[in-house]
């Protein structure tokens, strides 16, 4: 009988990230174990409900919450290996992302309940293979006393992305594309209009300078707010906003010829460095940081609660334009370093 396994992940909302994810996971698990059949967490599968399967993967996004905790344990208990692919932490505030950022151990109990603590710890410790995203989460959970021996930092599982072979993309075009859309008003600095309204402000510079603007969005949610940002740059001759959604292969293809990217949502960075273009990264919740932490680039983070937004932003634009062929040597460096810890499960057999 052919063995069953659950891929948890935020899958089924065509958000880009997610599903580039679960792709990539896909098609390792047909590569390495085409004999299982995965089964993904769409919305139409009963994901908390672990019975009809052999085991169960907790796979990429930031999915270290007690929510999927609890549905490890349960599967755990009920005999299932449990496995944790490049998941990370998010929703910790802006004042203890700082401190985390600056090395420091914040007290992180209005995040995390003493039961919670628990569940993490026992969790971890019980997977047979737990691999988690960034420095930043783990951090979190060592403050927290939640990180057994088997936990390591095997980066995210987007950088799995196969990268063009050309270091120099042809037609190098003097564009800066512009990833913007909604998180409900939930980020730093809680105010995502005036974080638009810079962005406008910053776009209309840079026009000013020579430069076109590529607007595009990884969420069909996000449509109304690039829709907006696009309205309030107001320079339609200048200005191509992308309203279609394509798949990261599409992606990488659109981004490869742009000078530089400003991205709102997490993979829209990653979609942009595998197309060989250096990212600045608006700094929106704690999984930014811990993004960028992962690979050396923490300076290339703007947080959206800087008071000198828009200048962090051009300056930082710039720098990343001028640092672009050391931005994609620390890229690489870091895809050398974490590819073989993405693989090892599958080339353990873990996942047979």
């Amino acid at each position: 009988m052919m063995k069953k396994v659950l891929y948890i992940g935020w899958i089924g909302f065509q958000n880009v990230g997610d599903e580039l994810l679960w792709n990539l996971f896909a098609s390792y698990a047909r590569q390495y174990a085409p004999d299982v059949q995965i089964i993904p967490s769409t919305p139409k599968v009963n994901w908390k409900d672990t019975s009809p399967y052999d085991a169960v993967v907790l796979g990429g996004g930031s999915l270290l919450l007690p929510g999927y905790m609890a549905v490890l344990q349960e599967a755990h208990e009920a005999g299932k290996p449990i496995w944790i692919w490049g998941s990370g932490i998010d929703w910790i505030g802006e004042a203890e992302t700082d401190a985390l950022c600056a090395g420091a151990k914040p007290a992180l109990h209005r995040h995390f309940s003493a039961n919670d603590v628990e569940l993490f710890r026992t969790v971890l410790a019980s997977a047979a293979f737990a691999g988690i995203r960034g420095p930043l989460s783990e951090a979190v959970l060592k403050t927290l006393g939640a990180y057994p021996a088997n936990v390591r930092v095997i980066g995210d599982p987007g950088l799995l992305l196969q990268t063009p072979a050309s270091a120099e993309p042809p037609n190098k075009e003097k564009t800066i594309g512009i990833n913007w859309g909604t998180t409900y008003n939930r980020l730093f600095g809680q105010h995502e209009t005036l974080v638009e309204d810079t962005l406008a402000r910053a776009a209309k510079m840079w026009i000013a300078s020579g430069y076109r603007i590529h607007l595009y969005i990884v969420w069909p949610n996000d449509r109304s707010a690039c829709e907006r940002l696009y309205k309030k740059i107001n320079c339609p001759e200048r200005v191509t906003f992308d309203r279609a959604l394509y798949d990261e292969r599409q992606f990488i293809e659109r981004l490869q010829p742009l000078a530089a990217t400003v991205n709102f949502k997490l993979h829209a960075n990653l979609l942009s460095l595998a197309a060989g273009v250096p990212a600045v990264m608006l700094g929106y919740r704690f999984k930014v940081f811990d993004f960028a932490a992962l690979l050396g680039l923490d300076r290339y983070v703007v947080s959206t609660a800087s008071p000198q937004l828009e200048t962090d932003l051009i300056d930082t634009v710039a720098l990343a334009e001028q640092h672009r062929r050391r931005i994609m040597e620390q890229y690489e460096t870091a895809r050398r370093q974490y590819i073989p810890l993405l693989l090892e499960p599958f080339e353990r057999g873990l996942f047979r």
